[in-house]
């Protein structure tokens, strides 16, 4: 398997290889062993040229090469120093089965170069002695067997030692890529969260706004021929429901544009005057409010205020303008819990088919950790929300 290399790092290990061969060329020559040594040489020499780019056919190359030279009586040249470097590369730059097999030839090269070197003098089929294996043989292959144990491991050694140094700045520069990436996808996630959340106030804003106007336009077009005094109040609360509705998207479209704050928080005084104002439209309240004090966060405030409009502009859109609306608010140390419930005209299509307020409302709940409940039976529709207190965990709506 060959790995990726530039061209510029393989013209260099070809020239590391040139100038090895170059080297080694006049000892090599100047032996006895003439054109096979030569050989031995230039086969090195190609191993040290592809010893990076694969390791692999480097290291079979080398084995090759020994045996050759072993087989043709060949003792150890100048030229063998080129084993240590393939040992290198094939733990610096092999995968985990070449990494072994390295070790593996370290090993057994070792033994074999070791009983090769002791016991073959000139012939290389024959013992050393008519003896056989004697003691001074066998403690100089023990010596020479210890000698090459401790090159060819230490060659092995230092490439895993570099594979591992490789492996550690990859991981850095991995887990710091990472780092930059997450840290990219969190500011993008904020983002969208952010436009999210102007998207919804926008939505209850507009959609609050319009429903009231209409309403408002509506009425006093079907009564101006008897209470013309009612006209003028019908244009009142239009005046006074687009102003404060445009002053509110010009809030929102600041924050778009240069990251301002957020709006003014509603006060549970501002839901009085949401009642008044969606009373003023010809809707009838019936609300009851628990004089219970709660402390509430200032999201939570926002998310409370923002589901009641919701509600009431759903009620003022798609319930029945002849029966009251009734809001409850009920509060205890634990939370605030907000009921909306109004009656439904036959064949009316529901709040929840009909755009994303519902889904909307109960992501400014989930948002404010607590709960919200849309639904109806055929002859109302109840909203049910529960939020908790600043400090309190959450929990269920029953």
């Amino acid at each position: 398997m060959l790995r990726k290399r530039s061209i510029s790092r393989q013209v260099l290990d070809v020239a590391y290889a040139v100038v090895f061969v170059l080297l080694m060329m006049p000892s090599t020559l100047d032996g006895p062993y003439g054109s096979a040594g030569f050989g031995v040489l230039v086969g090195f020499g190609v191993a040290l040229a592809v010893r990076r780019r694969s390791p692999r056919l480097s290291l079979a190359l080398a084995w090759v090469l020994a045996v050759v030279q072993m087989i043709s009586g060949v003792l150890p040249l100048s030229a063998d120093i080129a084993i240590f470097a393939i040992l290198y590369c094939s733990a610096a730059y092999g995968d985990n089965v070449l990494r072994r097999l390295g070790l593996a030839s370290a090993v057994a090269g070792g033994v074999i170069a070791a009983l090769y070197l002791a016991f073959v003098d000139g012939n290389p089929f024959g013992p050393a002695t008519e003896e056989g294996f004697q003691e001074p043989r066998l403690l100089q292959f023990a010596f020479l067997l210890v000698g090459l144990w401790a090159m060819l491991g230490l060659s092995w050694a230092l490439g895993r030692l570099a594979y591992a140094r490789r492996t550690a700045i990859e991981s850095a520069h991995a887990r710091e890529l990472a780092e930059v990436h997450q840290a990219r996808a969190e500011h993008e996630v904020a983002i969208e969260q952010e436009r999210n959340r102007i998207a919804r106030d926008m939505h209850d804003i507009v959609a609050h706004s319009l429903a009231v106007v209409i309403a408002q336009a509506d009425g006093a077009r079907y009564v101006r021929a008897v209470d013309p005094a009612a006209v003028d109040t019908a244009l009142t609360t239009i005046s006074d429901t687009a102003r404060e509705a445009l002053s509110d998207v010009r809030v929102l479209l600041g924050q778009l544009r240069h990251s301002q704050g957020d709006l003014p928080n509603p006060t549970p005084d501002d839901l009085e005057r949401l009642f008044d104002q969606m009373r003023a439209t010809g809707l009838t309240i019936d609300s009851s409010i628990d004089p219970t004090e709660v402390s509430l966060g200032a999201g939570t405030h926002l998310a409370l205020y923002r589901i009641a409009q919701e509600s009431l502009t759903n009620a003022l859109r798609h319930g029945d303008p002849d029966r009251p609306v009734t809001v409850t608010i009920e509060s205890d140390s634990a939370g605030i819990e907000l009921t909306v419930r109004n009656s439904v005209l036959p064949g009316r299509s529901s709040p929840e088919s009909s755009g994303h307020g519902v889904a909307g409302m109960k992501e400014r709940a989930s948002l404010a950790g607590g709960m919200c409940t849309a639904s109806g039976d055929g002859s109302s529709w109840t909203v049910t929300a529960w939020l908790p207190a600043a400090g309190s965990s959450t929990k269920g709506i029953d």
